[in-house]
This record gives C-alpha cells, sequence and structure tokens, in this order.
C-alpha cells in the first residue's frame, strides 16, 4: 500500500494544543522514574550476575502492589492493565521454572501469581516465531500493561546488524506506544569490555528510557544501579544478599 506523505507528515504535527495520551508511571525505584508507559527499559549485565533475580523482585513488587527492595513495578487495574506478559527466550524449563518459584516467594500468594502473569518458555524457538508470539499476546490480551522480554538477542538474527537492530528497536518501541506498555528487556554485556553486545546494545542503550546494570561484587552480593536514566537523576544502588539461614535475599543498606 502506497504511503500518503501528506496525510502522514499531518498527522506528525506537534504543538501545544496536541492532545496527549496520559503518561503511566509504570515502574519507580526510590520514588526515580524508571519506566513510564510508550517506553522500554534494559537490564543489562553479563551472564549470572543477577539479572534474573532483580527481574523476579520487580515482577513481584506489581503483583503484590508493594516496594520489593524499592524497586516499585505497578499495574493499572483502573484502566484494565491488569497483566504482566513474561517472555523467556533463553533458560531451560527447570531453571524457569525456579525463576518463578522465586517470584511465588517473594509475593508469597503462591500459584495466585498467574492471576497477574502470563509466562512463556521461548528457548526453542526461531527469532520468527517468537515476535510472532508475542505480537499475537499483545494482540489477544488487552489487559497487558507490562511485557517482559528475557532476553532480547535472541529476537534478531544478528546483533551486529546495524539495520536489524534499529528495525527490532523501532518494533519495540510500536509496541510499547500501540499497546500502552512499558516493556522491559534483559540484554547481556560483552565480557571484554562490559559494553552492551553489538549493534543491537548500543541501540537499546541509545534508545531506552532506562538502562540499569546488574553486577555481582567479589563478596558474591548483587548490585543494582543506574546506567543511563533518562526520566531521572539518578538513585542509591540496590545491592543484595543471600542470606543462608533464612534461604532468601535481604536488602544491604
Amino acid at each position: 500500500m502506497q504511503i500518503n506523505y501528506s496525510d502522514l507528515l499531518f498527522s506528525r504535527i506537534f504543538n501545544g494544543t496536541t492532545v496527549l495520551n496520559r503518561q503511566l508511571t509504570y515502574f519507580k525505584i526510590q520514588d526515580n522514574i524508571i519506566g513510564n508507559s510508550e517506553s522500554f527499559i534494559t537490564l543489562t549485565g553479563l551472564p549470572k550476575a543477577g539479572k534474573s533475580t532483580f527481574l523476579s523482585a520487580i515482577i513481584s513488587s506489581a503483583i503484590i502492589n508493594k516496594p520489593i527492595f524499592t524497586f516499585e513495578l505497578k499495574l493499572f487495574p483502573e484502566i484494565k492493565k491488569t497483566k504482566i506478559g513474561y517472555f523467556d527466550t533463553e533458560q531451560s524449563a527447570f531453571d524457569f521454572s525456579k525463576t518463578i518459584n522465586r517470584i511465588k516467594d517473594f509475593t508469597g500468594i503462591g500459584d495466585r501469581v498467574f492471576d497477574y502473569l502470563d509466562c512463556f518458555l521461548t528457548n526453542s524457538d526461531s527469532v520468527k516465531d517468537i515476535l510472532g508470539m508475542i505480537h499475537e499476546y499483545l494482540l489477544t490480551q488487552p489487559r497487558c500493561g507490562i511485557l517482559v522480554i528475557d532476553g532480547l538477542l535472541d529476537l534478531i538474527e544478528n546483533l551486529n546488524d546495524e539495520g536489524s537492530s534499529k528495525l527490532l528497536i523501532r518494533q519495540l518501541k510500536k509496541w510499547a506506544k500501540e499497546y500502552n506498555l512499558l516493556i522491559i528487556s534483559v540484554l547481556h554485556l560483552g565480557k571484554k569490555d562490559l559494553t552492551s553486545i553489538g549493534h543491537l546494545g548500543s541501540n537499546a542503550d541509545r534508545y531506552a528510557q532506562s538502562v540499569l546494570l546488574v553486577e555481582k561484587s567479589k563478596n558474591n552480593t548483587l548490585i543494582c544501579s543506574g546506567k543511563y536514566l533518562r526520566s531521572a537523576p539518578g538513585f542509591t544502588q540496590v545491592e543484595l544478599m543471600y542470606n543462608i539461614n533464612s534461604n532468601s535475599y535481604i536488602q544491604i543498606f
């Protein structure tokens, strides 16, 4: 279909009278805005650095509607945004079940987490099929307010292809705007220089509302800090330690 650029240009006029959609703040850390509707954020870090642990805590805070380790993720029942769609592209079924069980532990509500959380394991699917399934989910689940993609590298054939990387980032932005949601993505860092991998990583850093860095300290604590924050001045890093006695994570202040 041929595009009418006159109509497209007119639709893109932006001035003081432009009617804006209500901006929803889905995610805060210590009262700092991290993620709004129509945006995406990324959690970055080396493999096994603790990204899944922090992601589990963030998701759990939305389910029980209260902060966990100063993370505040929020759903909006008043506008029928009551669901989190969680797509895992990397883990085995065994490891993904451990992640889901961690969410159950953080929330303390057992299987009732599935009233709010739709989980999909796509580690054996192609890039095209994963993208297709995510789009189908968004089309058929209008209550989704938060889309989680762990990890972003499996949504592209070649992470070093600049054109494909930009197309994927545009797709994320389009989904976030079209369905009025926040997308939380997970992306690995390169081991050599600790930068986001490939053209995909650099584009994700550039266009994300926030980039959170997850690291493991020499003392085996897990640390989450703000790497790039578009809408906040910064927050105090969140540091967690595993308590063997209670079989749980505790925050270090």
